[in-house]
């Protein structure tokens, strides 16, 4: 293939198409929400991963959160996203190991040391990309060993 051939080529794939304009506003936000939700970090950042949790595909949860938020909010939702991560998983990692019962109605253990285990742990599977589950376990066994001193 001469140089002059693989330019044609190379120009036809990638070309520059050109959008029609926007009936409205309406339609034109409708696309501007859809540039969002299609860009490749939010596709992986937020859609994929919260789509695999809701059990439904990409595409229904792409069409939920046009439907149900503004500019502003989607702009603003993977930042958010990725800050609650943290959080959310140190609250699944107290709910799953009975945490609530060990500080607040037996009171067998300090929210402090509560905190530590969930720290120690959220850190492992977000930071280590140690799976949920052995963490989980690692942390179950740790808990287990504090309170048989």
């Amino acid at each position: 293939m001469t140089e002059e051939e693989f330019g044609d080529e190379f120009e036809e794939e990638f070309a520059y198409v050109k959008e029609k304009a926007a009936v409205n506003d309406e339609e034109l936000l409708l696309r501007m929400k859809k540039r969002i939700i299609n860009s490749y970090r939010w596709r992986e950042d937020v859609i994929i991963p919260f789509s695999e949790e809701l059990k439904i595909p990409p595409e229904e949860l792409a069409e939920i959160l046009m439907k149900r938020l503004d500019m502003s909010s989607l702009e603003a939702l993977q930042p958010r996203f990725e800050s609650s991560r943290y959080r959310c998983i140190k609250e699944r990692i107290h709910t799953d190991l009975s945490l609530c019962w060990l500080c607040d109605v037996i009171n067998i253990l300090t929210e402090d040391e509560a905190e530590k285990i969930t720290n120690k742990i959220a850190f492992e599977v977000l930071k280590e990309d140690k799976s949920y589950e052995d963490a989980l376990e690692d942390g179950r066994k740790e808990l287990l060993e504090y309170l048989k001193r």
